[in-house]
């Protein structure tokens, strides 16, 4: 660009430059020239920074040995810390009868339910059960509980299965949703 303004000048005859209009006009795209190389790479500063790793809503990639966090390679004790229906603003109706129970996962894909006080249906026929499967080929984790009441007349359950999304050594976190994104999560913790 700043050799076709050069071009310019040198192709414009005398009488032309009349009061010095050529050469301002030749200046001031100059100084627009300069200008919009500063512009172009402070927006590419702010795209790049503003796209941090933290942002990354794609899906985790767990290997078996990501899998010891889960269960102490043996088996390891959770407790629920919230059942969420909408993650960012709706605790499930069924989140009180939840997070009183204890949540043991072993290595054979097993979670053992020790079902607390507080009952998410009447009575004391509650079935509370739970399971974890690893696809390895996909590197995914993912929980089914179900919980239920078998009466005489009555059977009543709720069933769900949910993606590991999130896995530490203290907190954990199965959801529909993706990261940062949560839909219905169950969020555990362990001491």
């Amino acid at each position: 660009m700043l050799f076709s303004v050069q071009l310019a000048i040198s192709l414009t005859p005398p009488h032309m430059k009349k009061n010095g209009i050529i050469i301002e006009t030749v200046k001031k795209t100059l100084f627009m020239s300069k200008l919009k190389l500063p512009i172009i790479l402070t927006f590419l500063l702010i795209v790049f920074t503003a796209c941090s790793k933290d942002d990354d809503t794609s899906n985790e990639i767990y290997t078996i040995e990501d899998l010891d966090l889960l269960h102490n390679n043996s088996s390891k004790i959770w407790e629920l810390e919230a059942y969420y229906q909408n993650y960012n603003n709706w605790l499930s109706d069924q989140n009180d009868c939840l997070i009183d129970d204890i949540y043991i996962f072993k290595t054979d894909n097993e979670v053992e339910v020790i079902s607390g006080n507080e009952n998410c249906y009447y009575g004391d026929s509650e079935i509370a059960e739970a399971s974890y499967t690893f696809y390895e080929e996909e590197g995914s984790v993912w929980l089914t509980m179900t919980r239920g009441e078998i009466t005489d007349e009555i059977f009543s359950s709720t069933f769900f299965t949910l993606k590991l999304i999130e896995l530490e050594e203290d907190r954990m976190v199965f959801s529909s949703g993706n990261k940062k994104d949560y839909k219905t999560a169950l969020i555990f913790v362990s001491n």
